[in-house]
């Protein structure tokens, strides 16, 4: 049986379903042998993780850190110190910029007749909320049918309660990152390319990038293993997992080749 690998997973700290012990356990019995849990703009889902649990898997500690620049870029940290006082206090003020956007969308839900209010939303004091909490709320009371038609139908650019994102720009991401001892990895690339030139981007600091991700065609994946060759990137795969009920379901996707992933055994020394 072949070895799979996921560096781009969410838990039930972020936006995902499942808790960190969860996706362990779901990922061994899929035969993920290296696999990164990068929730959003938090690194809380460490704590929960016990470490017998993890031996037998080739483990980096992650996180996705959304930028202002645009609400798809994102940047994938890993091998990162989770305990550098200086980046706990970055992520949280991040995850702070959150809610108060969160809380604008709702007003102007409101102002279109939606009744909702944020005291409803469903999420720990651990964990980081974003737009998909309010869509599952949406749901829950009759707005759509699942995350992905409310999100599309209220919460995209160009919907009245749209509300641009306000995390850090990419510089500050970066930094944020790297000052833990963390490395950058562009996430799902695609996303962004219609609107930046993609290695411009790249030259502010990554260290690599995701080529392998569930929407990137065999073009775009050539693409951007020349561009990672180009500038001496280390090749990611992630599937961006979230869980059943998500459109973000597939946790087992690409499997382990040390040839494809050049650079790779940097985040795995």
């Amino acid at each position: 049986m072949s070895d799979y690998i996921n560096l781009h997973v969410h838990s039930n700290f972020s936006d995902g379903v499942f808790s960190p012990e969860e996706i362990i356990n779901i990922s061994k019995s899929k035969s993920i042998k290296y696999l990164s849990l990068t929730d959003h703009d938090t690194v809380n889902g460490y704590n929960s993780i016990s470490i017998n649990n993890i031996k037998d898997i080739k483990f980096i500690k992650g996180i996705e850190i959304s930028t202002k620049n645009h609400d798809n870029l994102h940047i994938l940290g890993y091998n990162i110190d989770i305990k550098n006082k200086s980046f706990l206090l970055n992520i949280k003020d991040y995850r702070e910029r959150r809610i108060r956007r969160v809380k604008e969308i709702i007003k102007r839900l409101n102002d279109i007749n939606i009744s909702i209010s944020f005291d409803e939303l469903d999420f720990g004091l651990l964990t980081t909320i974003g737009r998909p909490h309010i869509s599952d709320l949406l749901v829950k009371k009759g707005y759509g049918k699942t995350r992905t038609e409310v999100f599309h139908k209220y919460l995209v650019e160009g919907c009245y309660a749209y509300v641009k994102p306000q995390g850090p720009d990419i510089d500050e991401a970066i930094k944020t990152i790297k000052n833990a001892g963390g490395v950058c990895v562009l996430a799902h690339p695609s996303t962004i390319e219609g609107s930046f030139n993609l290695e411009d981007i790249i030259k502010k600091g990554f260290d690599g990038i995701e080529v392998f991700y569930p929407t990137h065609t065999n073009s775009k994946i050539r693409k951007y293993l020349e561009i990672a060759r180009k500038y001496d990137l280390i090749v990611t795969a992630g599937t961006d997992y979230h869980g059943p009920g998500t459109d973000r379901e597939k946790i087992d996707l690409y499997e382990y080749d040390f040839e494809k992933y050049f650079n790779i055994e940097r985040l795995f020394q």
